[in-house]
């Protein structure tokens, strides 16, 4: 199925047209497909359809029209479902290629980025192929459709963007004959557009006609005097004198940087054009930037639907961009300050979607959460993880200790453009060690400390953000809940403006209860606000910010379920919660919770964050955390964090069993109540899935039950998730919790929980630091075997040894390394360990081959895998063919090798072992380029890099190195 918004808005499947009538209906579609594969509230649907007057019955017209709409797009057959109901409203699905202006999109970015690579060729076909894709007005027969003004701008800049790029490809290629008459159109029709100008100048002149070229630029510099007061830009002026002198051949040369929008929008900061759109202050040209050699991270929150206001602080903001774009090489700090709830967040990350474009390399974002009021403060060397992984950097290449991370962080920004959002910060000292070095990128920092450090050493640019103006406080509550309706009543529109303290997230939530009631008038809502009992001032900042009053009135409106859930979620660590594990801290259903969570949602008192996930803004936590102090009795809230703890200890210990079946099992401790639902992971592909989605979250209970000291727990948590922690790559978290784990079995004088957690420790404190944890890792793993020796745990001591096997190959001591194995494996036969023995096996073959004892490898290897076979261990037999093939290629058996390879690779991508089928796959390349056979050296190689890109394995560089190598041979 095909949707065009590009012109008039058509769906197709495949070459026959879907009619789609009434205006109604129609606009319904255009709305959602502007938004597509985004939650769109209902609110916004009716004010898109009744040109934001909708009536009383509005909401269930939408649901009606919702109904009809789907099925038109099933049109009784066997589609795919594409309308979706969410929390908030509806959500309609586009797959890639289905919706004209994302491939539009697309093909400019492409563009973008071959332009800076000058790729003249790609450029010129990629430009093509968008401008192609034009079909005339977007939306026409829509004229009136509230969203469809700020994206015709958008797409109407990103046309001329593409013309522009498109007629410097053709002019680059020579193709200067013929495009003359198309471009005096275009700067007939766009006279303070520069670009076109400066190509009008140059075909006209490459085609002989000097005398033409002349006049043109003469006609844009009268242009520019009489309207702007400004000459050309330099640029320009460079082109002119070339050809008056005669230079370089009389070829006027092409501007090849960072791509640039016209010198009216450069010379007018005050004309702020609509979110999404070209910026008022672009990037001005800077030297050509380099390709992203990792990753393009795009981090950015979503921009809200609504935001009013801020003009001149959106101005202050551009200006700031355009002056630093004159000095190549250094990186402009911003401060935006103000007190909580003011905006700060909204304003940043509204000015950061409108000049995303002109960052090519990507944008950086993270929540610092410095006025958290739970104390999760992010810490830099957490905040650098974020970054560095957002990069491309494989979790295992993470160095350990802050600066290392900050070194590596400023290499890779070095030189580049990146936009980087530090949202919410505490202090200086939080954000200085993520600041890049020499690059041409941009900080924006939000908090409300004033940061006066950040303006005196490092010359950050402050912009203070007061409360808004009773201007703009109105046009945002008309924003949101409709001009007409806001307008209704003037006197309540003043007063819901003074007594909402004009504080932006104030504002936010009466117009979220407005929403819930569109029957209530806005006499009826201001009485309301001015009722409203229990007011404080909020403690600590601004006087004039009410905001508790505001909360708690919105708060007071809740189902009794709702308000309780609300206050229980501030026992909630963070940073995000699902509904599944809402349920467990409330006790209630899931169906109940989710309606529950849809209701707190409607009421803007928490945040869908992403798919399923929802976090607090901080004051709401705060103001739901100082409830459940007031309401909730101290054993209902300690028993909510029992619940909530066993949540994810009992979910994390089904998914490590998905994860590695062979794992120790425990007896976990007992669920302190029915009412708590652990996760069901059916297997380990939704293991994998559920570890990481609550990363973060689980590292934040394992410190919540630490503090309140809940010994069992806390070492069960850590057990269950340092099998993700390590094949994940993520050790400095397994350190940390194999810490706390530890800690915790000495609390309980457990020894074999000693033992493990030693043992764990170790082997997490090597990997994350290496030599510079020497010491410590000996000491932890001889602890370890002492512990497991005096226990009789002989698995224990044989697991031990083989992580100390690890250190020592790891030290290039193989010769040590095959000690400790061999005593794995005599420990492991000792007392019956069939499936220990036989991966015993396979590692101590691999060590015999690696010293030249092919033999004793082959004869080792052999018995290994006839044991993995009887055992039925499909993976343990792949990882055996892998070393079986290493084994002949080193003997120059090449033919037995690529055979071993290939059953290899065949049996890790049956278990889903990504990783090692693309290090089977990299040898198999290897081995076949040695017998002179490039072609099928490349096809392996091909096949490797396809799994290790989409691992962000950091084996895919050295691959991808070795085919363009290839290449060029």
């Amino acid at each position: 199925m095909r949707f065009g918004v590009l012109g008039r808005l058509s769906v197709h499947d495949g070459s026959a047209e879907i009619a789609v009538t009434g205006t109604k209906l129609r606009s319904l579609l255009a709305t959602l497909l502007l938004h597509a594969n985004q939650p769109v509230p209902t609110d916004r649907l009716q004010d898109a359809l009744w040109n934001q007057a909708p009536p009383a019955s509005g909401a269930a017209a939408v649901h009606n029209l919702v109904a009809r709409l789907r099925r038109v797009l099933s049109d009784g057959g066997e589609r795919q479902e594409r309308l979706h109901a969410t929390p908030l409203g509806y959500r309609l699905h586009v797959a890639d290629g289905e919706l004209d202006c994302q491939v539009f999109d697309g093909h400019l970015g492409r563009a973008r980025t071959a332009f800076v690579s000058q790729d003249w060729e790609s450029v010129r076909r990629e430009t093509a192929a968008a401008l192609n894709l034009w079909r005339g007005e977007p939306l026409p027969d829509l004229p009136d459709l509230p969203d469809a003004h700020a994206s015709r701008e958008r797409w109407h800049e990103a046309r001329l963007q593409a013309l522009e790029w498109h007629y410097d490809a053709q002019l680059q290629a020579g193709g200067h004959h013929g495009i003359s008459a198309e471009l005096a159109r275009h700067a007939a029709d766009h006279p303070l557009r520069e670009p076109f100008h400066r190509q009008l100048i140059t075909a006209l002149h490459r085609a002989d006609g000097t005398a033409d070229a002349i006049a043109a630029y003469h006609r844009l510099r009268e242009n520019l005097a009489d309207e702007l007061g400004i000459d050309p830009s330099p640029s320009i002026q460079r082109i002119f004198r070339c050809i008056l002198t005669g230079s370089h051949q009389d070829e006027p040369p092409i501007p090849t940087g960072q791509p640039t929008s016209s010198r009216a929008e450069r010379a007018t900061p005050a004309a702020q054009p609509p979110a999404g759109s070209t910026p008022a202050q672009p990037l001005p040209a800077g030297p050509p930037a380099r390709l992203p050699t990792a990753a393009t991270p795009a981090q950015l929150p979503p921009a809200g639907f609504t935001f009013a206001g801020r003009r001149s602080e959106l101005t202050q903001l551009s200006a700031i961009l355009d002056r630093a774009a004159g000095r190549p090489g250094t990186t402009p700090v911003v401060t935006i300050t103000g007190t909580g709830g003011v905006g700060k967040t909204a304003l940043a990350v509204h000015w950061a979607h409108r000049v995303r474009d002109w960052f090519p390399d990507g944008q950086l974002y993270v929540n610092l959460r410095g006025f958290c009021p739970s104390g999760a403060v992010v810490t830099p060397a957490d905040a650098l993880r974020g970054f560095l992984d957002g990069l491309g950097v494989p979790h295992a290449r993470i160095p350990a200790t802050v600066d290392a991370r900050t070194a590596l962080f400023r290499s890779l920004v070095a030189g580049r453009r990146y936009l980087i959002l530090l949202d919410n910060a505490r202090d200086a000292e939080q954000v200085r060690p993520l600041l890049p070095g020499s690059s041409d990128s941009i900080v924006v920092i939000t908090s409300r400390d004033l940061l006066p450090g950040l303006v005196a050493v490092e010359g950050a640019h402050p912009v203070p953000l007061d409360l808004l103006s009773t201007e703009e406080a109105e046009e945002l509550l008309g924003t949101r809940i409709g001009h007409g309706r806001a307008t209704s009543d003037p006197t309540a529109l003043t007063a819901i403006t003074e007594a909402t303290a004009r504080l932006p997230l104030a504002l936010a939530v009466v117009a979220a209860r407005a929403s819930l009631q569109p029957d209530l008038t806005m006499t009826a809502l201001a009485v309301e606000l001015r009722h409203a009992q229990g007011l404080d001032a909020f403690a600590g900042h601004d006087a004039r910010s009410d905001l508790r009053a505001v909360l708690s009135w919105s708060y007071k409106v809740l189902s009794a379920d709702a308000a309780r859930l609300f206050r229980l979620l501030a026992i909630h660590p963070g940073p995000t919660i699902t509904p599944a594990a809402a349920s467990s801290l409330s006790g209630l259903p899931p169906r109940q919770t989710r309606a529950l969570i849809a209701e707190l949602t409607q009421a803007q008192l928490i945040d869908e964050s992403g798919p399923g996930r929802y976090a607090f803004h901080d004051l709401l936590r705060a103001y739901a955390a100082e409830l459940a102090d007031e309401v909730e009795p101290a054993t209902d809230r300690s028993g909510a964090v029992a619940r909530l703890v066993d949540h994810y200890l009992h979910s994390a210990r089904t998914g490590a069993l998905r994860m590695n079946p062979q794992l120790e099992p425990f007896d976990a401790p007992p669920l302190t109540s029915p009412r708590v639902r652990p996760e069901a992971m059916a297997d380990l592909a939704a293991a994998r899935e559920w570890f990481t989605a609550e990363h973060a979250v689980l590292l934040a209970v394992v410190r919540q039950a630490a503090a309140c000291e809940l010994h069992l727990s806390v070492w069960h948590l850590a057990y269950s998730a340092k099998t993700f922690l390590f094949w994940s790559g993520h050790w400095g978290d397994l350190a940390e919790t194999q810490t706390l784990a530890l800690e915790a079995a000495h609390r309980l004088g457990d020894l074999a929980a000693q033992a493990h957690a030693h043992r764990s420790l170790g082997k997490a404190l090597h990997l994350a630091q290496g030599e510079d944890a020497r010491a410590e890792t000996d000491q932890h793993l001889k602890d370890a075997l002492d512990l497991f020796a005096a226990l009789d745990h002989t698995v224990g001591q044989a697991e031990t040894h083989v992580d100390l096997a690890a250190v020592f190959e790891w030290r290039d001591r193989p010769e040590d390394a095959l000690h400790h194995n061999r005593q794995a494996l005599d420990l492991f036969r000792a007392v019956g360990s069939k499936l220990g023995e036989a991966r015993a096996l396979n590692n101590v073959s691999y060590f015999h081959g690696l010293l030249g004892d092919h033999a004793q490898a082959l004869d080792m290897c052999a018995k290994s895998i006839a044991l993995l076979e009887e055992l039925g261990d499909r993976r343990g037999q792949a990882l055996a063919w892998g070393t079986l093939g290493s084994i002949h290629q080193d003997m120059g058996r090449h033919a037995d090798a690529a055979d071993c390879y290939e059953r290899s690779a065949e049996g890790c991508r049956e278990v889903g072992d990504a990783s090692n089928e693309a290090d089977s796959l990299t040898h198999l390349g290897e081995n076949h380029l040695a017998v002179g056979d490039p072609q099928a050296a490349r096809q392996a190689w091909l096949r490797a890099l396809e799994l290790l890109d989409g691992l962000d394995h950091p084996d895919a560089e050295t691959v991808r190195a070795r085919l363009a190598a290839m290449s060029e041979a």
